[in-house]
């Protein structure tokens, strides 16, 4: 059942920010009972794909900026409790050819084309991290610079708007490191100051990898932050 509908996201019966149908005809479509409808878009709801608004309806999950900033946005300073929002800086956009890191995390093979983006992240006005952005150029086919520099929303809400690539999930490992020369000039450090390295795989609807990403953090001011709601 919950294939069924995510299939019918896929193929782009349902818009971005859609109501899908009610319960009752949904489930009559399917030719299910209400109660293993329910089941199902429960199951949707809890990974972020749909969104339930009380006296609504069911709607496909957008890439807002408030979903962002608490959903995927976990940067904070950590002697101020509050979430900031961020700017991001475009440095460099290339075409490149996937090396065997980006060829085992996008599910292609080595040598492949991709797009390799690195962007800095700023909170009030400050760099604290820079991102190494890796995209497969099949799945993101003309995508240029101007693209996406003009972005009106966030990087996730580019993918979404424009090649209907929907960012339900990350997974993430971090690790320790020490900030490279160019590294160190970006995020105002010294070389070799320590550092927190995010490894970011972005994960579609039909859990496919579409993104790469390698964060560095500087940790000075400013801390990882993660919640789980259970």
């Amino acid at each position: 059942m919950k294939n069924k509908i995510t299939e019918d996201l896929v193929k782009g019966r349902f818009l971005m920010g859609q109501a899908i149908p009610s319960e009752k005809d949904f489930a009559k479509e399917l030719d299910v009972s209400i109660g293993t409808f329910r089941k199902a878009v429960d199951e949707l709801v809890a990974e972020g794909i749909v969104i339930r608004r009380q006296g609504k309806g069911t709607f496909i999950a957008e890439h807002d900026a408030k979903r962002l900033l608490y959903y995927f946005f976990h940067v904070v300073r950590w002697d101020i409790d509050k979430k900031i929002y961020p700017r991001v800086e475009t440095v460099s956009f290339v075409s490149a050819q996937a090396n065997r890191e980006e060829s085992m995390k996008l599910g292609i093979r080595e040598g492949a084309p991709v797009w390799r983006i690195a962007t800095r992240l700023f909170l009030e006005n400050e760099c604290v991290m820079t991102d190494h952005i890796s995209l497969d150029k099949k799945r993101f086919k003309n995508l240029t610079r101007s693209d996406f520099d003009g972005r009106t929303g966030s990087i996730y809400q580019l993918y979404q708007m424009r090649y209907g690539q929907s960012v339900v999930k990350t997974n993430e490992r971090l690790r320790a490191g020490l900030a490279g020369k160019q590294m160190a000039v970006w995020l105002n450090l010294k070389p070799e100051s320590p550092v927190l390295q995010i490894r970011r795989v972005a994960l579609n609807i039909q859990d496919e990898p579409i993104e790469w990403r390698i964060s560095t953090l500087n940790t000075s001011h400013h801390e990882y932050f993660n919640e789980l709601v259970t």
